[in-house]
């Protein structure tokens, strides 16, 4: 059977599962909390099945929480998972607004926007594995369902990087958001062993075709070459199509270009940094 293929609910958390899962969601907002919460993700991983089907807040998200950094941290605690970044995109957010998310992962971050945009907001959420991009598109739809109010979302199964063509893309054998064209990118203890090639295409490029003329905020998290996917965009993007904010993973160590200096160049400035990522200000 094809979890895909089922309704939303088909796999949703029971018995144990359930109440392991509402004890971490619910733990206090302190490091017992967080101790609380790390127990109950572990006995819940140790027991229960794969995939779940799973409502956190507005997000309705088929999980595969044994796979995918990401999905395990917000599932279990959203309470912790990029608060900070997240309220500063919705600080420049309007209900028409654009948002643009590069290495959208399964989904959250284009659907925390996604649920609170009106029918004329729009995102574009970019992901070039396809397994990833899968998850994606079902997440879309679960969410989206029973919706009257609901924004274009263009899903786009595709990278970003500096030129058109396909790359080679190192696939993080412990999480599948660690996935990355970079050949300096960082991988989980499983390291990377496997690898496929996936379409890529410059982001200016790949925004004209879609006829994106404005941008309010974009996110960037694509395991060290961000700087690959940004610069080109910002030595090339007219002053119209650069985003009002950007959320950018920190991966300094893995970058070969100076993505800072040229945000700098741009006329940004940096806003605020947390342990993961940055947010910058266009002045």
């Amino acid at each position: 059977m094809t979890a895909g293929a089922e309704p939303f609910g088909t796999f949703s958390p029971t018995g144990m599962a359930a109440r392991l899962l509402g004890i971490a969601q619910q733990a206090p907002r302190n490091p017992l909390g967080k101790q609380l919460a790390r127990i109950a993700r572990a006995i819940y991983l140790w027991r229960a099945p794969s995939p779940a089907d799973v409502t956190v807040g507005d997000l309705r998200l088929r999980c595969h929480l044994t796979d995918n950094t990401c999905e395990r941290k917000f599932v279990f605690t959203p309470w912790r998972f990029d608060t900070r970044e997240l309220a500063a995109i919705a600080e420049v957010m309007p209900g028409d607004g654009v948002f643009i998310d590069v290495g959208a992962n399964v989904g959250i971050y284009s659907l925390h926007v996604a649920t609170r945009l009106g029918p004329r907001g729009r995102v574009v959420a970019f992901e070039p594995f396809e397994t990833a991009y899968r998850r994606l598109t079902f997440n879309i739809e679960a969410t989206r369902a029973g919706r009257d109010a609901w924004p274009r979302i263009d899903a786009v199964c595709a990278g970003i990087a500096d030129e058109e063509g396909s790359r080679e893309l190192a696939l993080d054998g412990g999480n599948l958001g660690g996935n990355s064209i970079a050949a300096a990118a960082r991988f989980s203890d499983a390291g990377s062993t496997n690898r496929v090639r996936v379409a890529c295409r410059p982001l200016l490029a790949a925004l004209q075709d879609l006829e994106v003329a404005r941008i309010d905020a974009l996110k960037i998290d694509i395991e060290g070459a961000e700087d690959m996917a940004l610069c080109p965009f910002l030595d090339a993007a007219p002053s119209s199509l650069l985003p009002l904010r950007i959320v950018l993973e920190n991966s300094d160590a893995s970058w070969k270009r100076d993505l800072r200096g040229a945000l700098v160049a741009r006329s940004y400035q940096p806003l605020l940094r947390t342990r993961l990522n940055s947010v910058y200000d266009l002045r």
